[in-house]
């Protein structure tokens, strides 16, 4: 039994199809977990509504008035795919807002209490300005899965792809994804360049790993590669082009992140190219 049983999913005006909605409830039934839709209506308040200048009282209530009327109809518009795609999947979900641009404490919040958060990786952010994927899971705590924008998810959980390379980080990553890893047909624990690491990974890298996976109900098996001077984002991103991954799985920043933001990283390199659902916790 999975024991994500709260999902939220940030959502905004920006994706008029709500794509990652079809994600969400996918997940949300595979997990039999309530799906709690947070819509940021800071994203449609900030953007332009065709009115650059208007002059006098009635000018200015007529602009009001309309703003108003377009966020009204945007809510309603989206409580409506949310409550239609909860009968559809047959879950339960809530609609949450997120009523001006600056609510970032407010998006944090609402992240709270929750056992995942779910964030798509668009270039116009669903996140109020200030929320980034990394802030949810450093301030919050909770796991966050980063959906690449347009994602199309088969039915069924197929291939999970662990990026292991035996950190407090990854242990905690892999230990807030064994609610999907228990479902997946496979999950694959990979190590990249396990010699230069001998004291941690042992004689057989990973498998003590995923003897502690199998015992949860994981169907496991581990895979080593070289990177050969090739950037250990790419290794990962090759390996799940292979192994048909459904989902990678990572802990973020098992080094300093500051050191990441000043010289680059794993964590920073996947986060700026998005190509498979990522789960990162730390």
């Amino acid at each position: 039994m999975s024991t994500w049983k709260s999902i939220a999913v940030f959502i905004d005006y920006a994706d008029r199809d709500y794509r990652i909605l079809d994600y969400a409830g996918w997940l949300a039934q595979q997990c039999d977990a309530h799906l709690i839709g947070i819509f940021n209506m800071g994203a449609l308040s900030s953007g332009a509504d065709g009115t650059t200048f208007v002059r006098g009282n009635a000018g200015i209530q007529d602009v009001i008035a309309r703003r108003r009327q377009r966020e009204q109809e945007a809510v309603l518009e989206a409580g409506q795919r949310l409550a239609e795609m909860g009968r559809r999947r047959g879950i339960s979900a809530e609609f949450r807002v997120l009523w001006r641009a600056s609510e970032a404490e407010d998006a944090v919040l609402n992240s709270l209490h929750c056992d995942l958060v779910l964030i798509e990786d668009r270039r116009e952010s669903c996140l109020p300005e200030g929320v980034t994927p990394e802030r949810v899971v450093f301030e919050v705590g909770v796991p966050v899965i980063v959906v690449p924008e347009g994602w199309k998810q088969r039915e069924g959980v197929k291939r999970v792809l662990v990026a292991w390379n035996a950190t407090r980080e990854a242990r905690r990553a892999v230990s807030d994804a064994l609610a999907y890893i228990t479902l997946a047909d496979q999950t694959t624990l990979l190590v990249i360049d396990p010699d230069k690491n001998e004291g941690r990974h042992g004689e057989l890298p990973g498998i003590d790993a995923a003897h502690h996976l199998a015992r949860h109900g994981g169907n496991i098996h581990t895979r080593t590669e070289n990177s050969y001077g090739r950037a250990v984002n790419e290794v990962i991103l090759s390996v799940a082009a292979q192994e048909d991954a459904d989902l990678i799985v990572m802990g973020a920043y098992s080094k300093p992140r500051r050191r990441q933001l000043l010289f680059g990283g794993v964590t920073r390199s996947m986060l700026s190219d998005v190509r498979y659902p990522l789960l990162i916790s730390r």
